[in-house]
Parts: structure tokens; sequence; C-alpha cells
């Protein structure tokens, strides 16, 4: 289902650093254009990169699902397998399309949103499923993670998408509090797998932990300064 040499050329250190690199300087470059230009009006491009990311992540999601309610709510000591590689893998990948968040918010000239916890998410994240996959431990439990993120995200993206034909969203407050508690649940995962996983070693549970102690940080900043 999936070459190895995909993961390795794809996933690359080198690969990483140069992809987060290029959407730090992406940024700059961009702001930079911007500054004497009026925003662009891109509602329908959006639309269809709103629609996209539901489907992808829906995909991801359906994929993972019956892996994951097979075995136990973390899927724990699943033995490694092509199938959870595989969309493991393309969730990694859907980090890189996620740059488009950054990319609208830029040449709509919403700059308020450019927040610290957006542009150190986006950086970050991806490098964190390569190295997963990279090392040979994008598997097993760590289909857990996958699942609940494009779970959030199709909430996420149909929440952009609602809002795009004009609509208020009244539960928009929610959708922050449900990235907050995806945080928390991810730790107890990272918690878990330190005690009973056999297969993912316990050093990436405790990067897991940090990663998370540092997002929660940084929604619960947003959550506290937005309502």
């Amino acid at each position: 289902m999936l070459d190895i040499q995909d993961i390795v050329i794809t996933c690359h250190p080198l690969v990483l650093l140069g992809m987060t690199c290029n959407y730090l300087v992406l940024i700059d470059v961009l702001i930079n254009h911007m500054k004497d230009k009026n925003a662009f009006i891109i509602k329908y491009p959006m639309m269809v990169y709103n629609i996209f990311q539901i489907l992808l992540n829906t995909y991801i999601f359906n994929g993972l699902i019956n892996i994951v309610s097979s075995s136990n709510i973390f899927a724990l000591n699943i033995p490694y397998n092509n199938t959870i590689k595989y969309y493991v893998y393309l969730h990694y990948l859907s980090k890189y399309l996620d740059y488009f968040d950054t990319i609208f918010i830029i040449l709509r000239k919403k700059n308020n949103q450019l927040s610290f916890l957006h542009i150190y998410h986006h950086s970050t994240i991806g490098v964190i499923w390569g190295v997963l996959l990279y090392i040979g431990h994008g598997n097993g439990t760590v289909a857990f993670g996958a699942l609940i993120n494009s779970f959030i995200h199709i909430i996420m993206y149909s929440h952009y998408l609602y809002t795009s034909f004009g609509y208020i969203n009244p539960l928009k407050k929610y959708i922050t509090q449900a990235q907050l508690l995806q945080f928390i649940i991810c730790m107890i995962h990272s918690f878990v797998v330190m005690l009973y996983e056999n297969y993912v070693p316990r050093y990436l549970a405790t990067t897991q932990t940090l990663y998370h102690i540092s997002m929660l940080y940084l929604f619960k900043k947003f959550y506290i300064k937005s309502y």
C-alpha cells in the first residue's frame, strides 16, 4: 500500500527542516508583499479548500476508526502494519496542506489571526509526524493521535465552511473547547503509553506529553483572550 522509500524521502530530516524554513520565509514574503495592497477576496477558493479538508480528514478518520475501535480505546499494543502507516503518512502530508490556512490569512489581511500559536503549531506539527514516520514509529498506537486530530479537523473545517456562507456559528466557543479537550486526551494517552505500550518507545510518549502541554498552554491563553 505504501512504499517505504516514499517515507524515507518525504520525511527525511532535511525535508522537514526545509519545509519549516520555507513556511516561515513564505510568511515574511507574503506579509511584505501585501503591505501596500488591498486584501484579496478569496471566498470560493476557501470554500473548495474547506470542503477538501473535510473530505480528506473524514477519509483518514474512517480509515483509522475501525482499527482503533476493534482494539482498546487508545489502540495500545497494536502490531505495526501497513494500513496504519498509510493513514498516518497521509495525515502527515495533510499538515503541509494546512499551510494554506496561513496563506489565506495573509492574503485576506487578517493578520490579527496570525498569532504565535498559529505559526508555532503549523511549523512544528509536520516535523513531529515526519520524525515519527522517519524513525519507523508512525504506526501502532500512534494511530490514536491521527484519529482524534482528524476528527477535530472535520469539526474545524466544517465551521469554516459554514461561516464562509455568511452565517455566524453559535457553537464556535465549543470548537476551541474541543481542541483543548483533544490535548488533554492526548496527554492521557501519552501517560498510558508510558505505562503499558510495548511497541512505541517511552521517550516518544514523553515528547508527546511535552508538546501537548505547550499546545494546551497556548490554546488556553487564546481561549481566555477570546471568550
